[in-house]
Order: structure tokens, then sequence, then C-alpha cells
């Protein structure tokens, strides 16, 4: 089959990257298409993977993000007019699936952010197969357009796939001159997300870092005035390009995000981590927070406080987080067999209502 994967956010790069080696292993052609958006290029020439360009991110205005899509849309629309894939795959995106459904192509779509609304909408009614983690209550899925029947939950978080086929490497740290488990990295919040209704011009984290242990933070910032707010402190250091993520936070003593992907990254490689992320909380968080394996708080005394507990008891903590994300569902997994199930049947079958509402 040819399969059309549309990967919009950096952290789906990750997600789709064993997905598409697995696929191609079984002879399948591949269709990256991607958009101009938070060094999303850098990451997917980073992992080998190739790609066309169509469009752009809209920025932080309702305006500019109608515009950004609808002109995506039509540009992404005759790309895949011309290519004629036979499946088309995407996790969030809010294109791809209403392009599939208007040229009759199946659509399997991965959801994990059941407090994006808007996204859910335009993208949940035009998909065949969603897959999604059964801490989400199927039933805000289905409010925003989901069929019953096309929802398939599993115990597990996107971010597990991330993992694939990874090996911690020390290089990055050496390149920013920082030793193994003797440093923290945080991340900042998502401004320019449509789900975000924190504070834009202020991080928490810049109220928490003066109350941390002495150690170097190496701070991912979404936007340069983030960046050039923490520019202050001594012990920040500032990637000045793409680099192994991964591979820093598997080796890093503490993980504290005003996001969510980073957190869970981390999480999926063991490292402890606290949630300072300011708005609604996603349905895995609370999901991870009741599994003992996720703090949350946005309260900068309650985090330095855990921080420094977390940093004292650091091998207690990574062998609990390490033992319960041992026991959760790979979506690498799971997508490859609802694809390889599509190939054999030529559609997805429907799934029980009360397996996908229940669980």
């Amino acid at each position: 089959m040819k399969i059309w994967i549309d990967i919009v956010n950096s952290p789906h790069a990750h997600f789709f990257k064993g997905i598409i080696k697995e696929l191609e292993k079984r002879g399948h052609e591949i269709l990256v298409t991607t958009r101009e958006f938070d060094g999303l290029t850098d990451i997917l020439d980073m992992l080998g993977i190739d790609y066309y360009v169509v469009g752009k991110h809209g920025g932080s205005t309702l305006e500019g993000k109608l515009l950004a899509s609808a002109e995506r849309q039509y540009k992404l629309a005759k790309l895949i007019i011309e290519e004629k894939p036979d499946l088309c795959a995407h996790k969030n995106s809010p294109e791809a699936p209403r392009i599939a459904y208007g040229l009759g192509i199946p659509t399997i779509g991965f959801v994990d952010n059941d407090t994006s609304i808007p996204v859910n909408k335009l993208m949940l009614p035009f998909t065949n197969r969603v897959i999604y983690p059964k801490a989400i209550d199927a039933y805000d899925l289905i409010r925003c357009g989901a069929d019953a029947n096309s929802l398939r939950p599993i115990n597990g978080f996107p971010e597990i796939a991330h993992l694939y086929g990874f090996k911690p490497n020390t290089a990055p740290l050496k390149e920013l001159g920082i030793e193994k488990y003797s440093y923290i990295v945080m991340r900042t919040e998502p401004i320019k997300a449509n789900y975000f209704n924190g504070d834009a011009e202020k991080s928490i984290l810049e109220d928490i870092i003066p109350l941390l242990p002495d150690l170097p933070i190496v701070l991912f910032p979404r936007t340069e005035e983030q960046a050039k707010r923490f520019k202050r402190f001594d012990n920040v250091i500032i990637p000045d390009h793409v680099t192994d993520s991964l591979s820093l936070l598997y080796y890093a003593k503490l993980m504290i995000g005003a996001g969510g992907t980073m957190n869970r990254e981390a999480l999926a490689l063991g490292t402890p981590t606290i949630s300072t992320y300011p708005g609604k909380l996603l349905a895995v968080t609370k999901w991870l927070i009741s599994l003992g394996i996720k703090y949350h708080s946005t309260n900068p005394i309650e985090v330095a406080s855990k921080a420094w507990e977390m940093v004292r008891k650091n091998g207690t903590y990574r062998n609990y987080i390490r033992s319960v994300v041992s026991t959760l569902e790979n979506p690498v997994e799971v997508m490859i067999e609802e694809i390889e199930t599509y190939e054999e049947l030529g559609t997805f079958p429907p799934l029980q209502n009360s397996k996908a509402v229940t669980s």
C-alpha cells in the first residue's frame, strides 16, 4: 500500500518514526507531508525521514490559524490528488483527515489531547479508526464527532512510541558541557497552541529556578521571546540547534515541564518528572498522576520541594516509574496492527461500542 502520513508537530515526528520504519520493512510505500513549525523539518532531517513541506503554522491568533489551515488544506489536497495514497495516517492533524475524507481515502489517527476541542472537531468525524489512551473518556471524543465504533482505546500513552530504536547518546551532553545525572531539563509553556489558556507573558519556570538545587538547567523554549527571558539565569543552558532531546532526558536528574510531550517522554525513559502546566490538565496527565509516576503543581515552593526530594531519592523514583511503564501498551504496535488489518480486509472492522465507551 501507499500510506500517507501527515506530521504537523515536532513530537509527531518521533511518534511516527518507528511506524514508518516498520511499514517500510513490510514493503509499504510511505508519503510524508509536514509544515514549517517549531523546528519540525530539522527534526525530520535528523531522523532521516523524507518529506514534502506544505504550508506553515498560523501563529497564536485565530485569524492566523484559520488562514494558514485553509491555505495548507488547498495545497495539500493538490499534492494528495496527484500522489493517490491508499491510506492516511495522522496524529492530531486538522487538515489531513478532511482531505482524505473528501477524496475517499480511509484514515487512521491517534488522538491524545482531550482539551484541544477545536482540532478534535475538525479531525475526529473524518477518521475511520481512532486510537486513543484509555485515560480519555470516550464520550469526550464522541461529542467531538467520533464514531463510537471507530474508537480503540489503548493502555498506554503516545510518547512510549518515541522510544522506538532509541539508544542513549552522551554526545549532546558533551556538546553542552554537562555530565550524566547532574542536570535538570525544562520545557516552557506551549503559548501558540489553540488549547493554551495560561500566561503568555511570563513562564512559571522563572519563579521556580531560584528555588531549585544548584544544578545546570537545559531549557527548551518555544519562542525567541521565551528564550530571552531565561538568559538572565547563570545556570540555564539553551541549545542553539536541534539536538537529541531524548538522550538529554534519559541522562537528566529531573524533568520539569510546563508543557506535556517532553514530560511524558521523560516518564517513558524512567526520568522523574514534575508538570507545571498552568491550564486544564489532560486526561492522560491526570491518569499518570493517579499511577504515582508524575507530580503536578503550579506553586513554585511546592515544585521546588518536590524537586529536592526527587533529586535525593532519584534511584527509587526511576525504578518505580520504569516498573509501571513496562506494563503499558506501545502505540507503534497498535498502529501497525490496525494498518495490517486494513490491508488484509480492505476496511477497519467496527468495534463494539461497549469496548470503547466503558474501557
